[in-house]
């Protein structure tokens, strides 16, 4: 907060493929910072995506491709683990004067010269909630559906994650703040995208099971986005659906989206840990949630991970 309060010239950062926490988190700071008198400029590699458009303000997001700020003080990266999340803004963090990661990642790389980091949190959108607490700012009612949607995108609308006390203290602030749950709850884990169902449908014909039903897997190829006219950007959430089978411990979506280039979205209960699987092929993120890419064609990528969970679980 002291870092904050001597930067005039501020560049918030979402992360790549961005999430309801890194958006969330990202408009919620915002708010905070522009109330603060800050000149705040909001960027991210990607566009936000259409689920999060009922969030008011997410039109301010620029492309980080598209930024033209020149000068400013500060950069802070949120809800990002490490460099390489940034995208395209990589360029402007390397050039800002003051660098601030703020995230609850554990794979996080500590990259900025201010690192706020705390991986006992369910979402980087608590440790945002944190900072209002600490500016002693009231959580004004236009800012909870940001807050709300941090917090519930990485807990599954409270079905997973670190959730403790504070969570839901923080949770019972926002209602107190005038928070419209019903609404926002059913919006962004409820209402899908009709491109969303077209992929559900493929992902589901596709779902495979190894390890006597430990593991269960579904992929989505370049084919199927082009025969049912989608982006493998619609696929966001589609994995939650196989690990929620019985006697499915850990899963995957195994999504290419070109040549050569395979995204993959894992998935486990506890006591399993995807985040060490995900590492070890060069990704990240949590111990039930995390992602890799792998750069090889599509049924070696696949092969491959079959193997290395199967070691997991097996």
């Amino acid at each position: 907060l002291k870092a904050i309060m001597g930067a005039q010239r501020i560049i918030l950062c979402a992360h790549l493929q961005p999430d309801g926490d890194t958006i969330g988190s990202l408009l919620a700071m915002k708010a905070l910072l522009e109330r603060l008198g800050k000149e705040v400029t909001a960027i991210c590699h990607d566009p936000v995506p259409k689920n999060l458009h009922i969030l008011n303000g997410w039109e301010a997001v620029q492309l980080a491709s598209e930024c033209t700020i020149d000068r400013f003080d500060l950069f802070c990266a949120l809800d990002c683990s490490d460099s390489d999340r940034l995208g395209d803004a990589l360029p402007l963090f390397n050039k800002a004067p003051l660098k601030m990661v703020i995230d609850h990642h554990a794979s996080n790389t500590f990259y900025g010269d201010i690192n706020y980091v705390d991986s006992k949190v369910a979402a980087t959108g608590n440790l945002v909630f944190r900072l209002y607490e600490a500016a002693e700012m009231e959580i004004p009612i236009e800012v909870t559906p940001y807050l709300y949607a941090a917090l519930s995108s990485d807990t599954g609308n409270f079905a997973f994650g670190q959730m403790d006390e504070e969570f839901f203290v923080q949770i019972s602030n926002l209602l107190k703040a005038g928070l419209d749950i019903t609404r926002y709850s059913r919006a962004l884990h409820l209402m899908k995208e009709v491109d969303f169902v077209k992929l559900l449908s493929r992902a589901l014909a596709s779902l495979s099971f190894i390890c006597d039903g430990k593991i269960s897997y579904m992929c989505l190829t370049q084919q199927d986005f082009k025969e049912s006219e989608t982006a493998p950007e619609s696929a966001e959430g589609l994995v939650n659906y196989a690990l929620n089978l019985p006697g499915v411990q850990m899963c995957f979506l195994a999504t290419e989206t070109r040549e050569n280039r395979v995204k993959f979205n894992l998935r486990a209960i506890q006591p399993h840990n995807v985040a060490e699987i995900s590492t070890h092929f060069g990704g990240g993120g949590h111990v039930l949630a995390a992602g890799c890419t792998l750069e090889m064609p599509f049924e070696k990528a696949v092969s491959l991970m079959k193997e290395r969970m199967s070691q997991s679980v097996c």
